[in-house]
């Protein structure tokens, strides 16, 4: 482990506020550092993992294009992540960065199911909506497909979501 490594490991265990997860996330876009350097991190202990996460969700609304290059390692191993939830920080990830070309089709696939899930906690379900918007722009072939899943989402669920799903249906 590099010593900077070693030293954003240590912050990330002791220090889980804001203030430190954006004073980091700024250290890293402003030396452009590469996130697969650092992306041990995110199969350290719990703590440490989920705070890394965090970090890399403030990353992304800041510099996608730094944590692009991990999202297939991170979709991949999704179910080695002991986070709780992480599918939310995936779809943040597939909605602020994109969907890399080389997991594309099983990422929209897991996509869509956590957008029909109702069980899926609405943060993630809003992100993956959102991420599926952007995808539908670059491949309109699948479109048709959102629009019917957005359609049922109007019928069926109220507040945040479905005001989001009609924004999205009235936009196209």
């Amino acid at each position: 482990m590099t010593p900077f490594l070693q030293q954003l490991h240590y912050s990330l265990l002791q220090d889980a506020s804001d203030a430190n997860l954006r004073q980091w996330g700024a250290h890293i876009v402003q030396q452009n550092l590469a996130i697969a350097d650092l992306i041990t991190l995110i199969h350290a202990e719990k703590k440490v993992a989920t705070r890394f996460s965090w970090m890399l969700g403030g990353i992304v609304e800041r510099a996608p294009e730094l944590v692009r290059p991990v999202i297939p390692y991170l979709f991949t191993h999704r179910k080695e992540i002991v986070i709780q939830n992480f599918e939310r920080s995936l779809a943040k990830f597939f909605a602020l960065a994109g969907i890399p070309e080389e997991i594309e089709g099983e990422a929209v696939e897991a996509l869509f199911q956590w957008l029909m899930d109702p069980k899926v906690l609405l943060s993630t379900r809003i992100f993956a909506m959102a991420a599926l918007d952007r995808y539908c722009r670059q491949q309109p072939d699948l479109r048709h497909e959102l629009r019917i899943v957005l359609g049922r989402i109007v019928l069926e669920n109220g507040g945040s979501l479905e005001k989001k799903a009609r924004a999205i249906l009235t936009r196209k």
